[in-house]
């Protein structure tokens, strides 16, 4: 059986975390040319302007990063951002050799809960690529909705701004049944 563990990413993880991201054979599946124009591969230098030092700090509660361990081998991260009892989820499995064999989803799985025994988050939000069909279907797996102005409250940033691609979709996953206000 194999196994699924994540753990705190640590500044000196930072190197292989862009060489997961943006060098890998799942890379074109991700970001940049030919699929993704609209989302360029960053450059080493502007990925470590997004991920500094303070992100890999053990205090830094509302931005962690994790590296996901596959039978003991380091194979991609996944993170979250936390606002205003919203958490946003991102993951990026190293190459494509890995997929299909439910690291994603079981590494989605083990964030979620995470988040979920923390307290302080109510919704999970990610928001990949119309384009990324397969990430989609991940999330759907586990637990992810398309957002319905009806049923699901965001807040705009959520919905409008950072926004990675021009076909962005967005899934939301309601940790508790009643979602507490983010305020008007």
């Amino acid at each position: 059986m194999s196994v699924i563990h994540l753990r705190r990413a640590t500044f000196q993880d930072r190197e292989d975390i862009y060489d997961w991201l943006a060098n890998s054979d799942a890379t074109p599946e991700m970001m940049g040319l030919p699929k993704f124009p609209d989302h360029p591969v960053p450059t080493y230098a502007e990925f470590c302007a997004d991920y500094d030092e303070a992100v890999f700090d053990e205090s830094s509660h509302c931005f962690q990063v994790f590296i996901i361990s596959f039978n003991d081998e380091d194979i991609g991260a996944a993170q979250f951002f936390i606002k205003n009892r919203f958490s946003e989820l991102d993951i990026w499995i190293a190459k494509r050799k890995y997929w299909g064999m439910g690291v994603g989803s079981q590494s989605l799985q083990q964030l979620a809960n995470l988040l979920s025994l923390r307290g302080d988050v109510d919704t999970l939000v990610i928001r990949p690529s119309g384009r990324n069909t397969r990430a989609i279907a991940c999330y759907r797996k586990v637990g992810f909705k398309d957002h319905d102005p009806s049923r699901h409250r965001l807040p705009p940033e959520f919905l409008h701004e950072g926004l990675d691609y021009e076909d962005a979709i967005i899934l939301v996953w309601p940790l508790r049944s009643e979602p507490l206000p983010f305020g008007d």
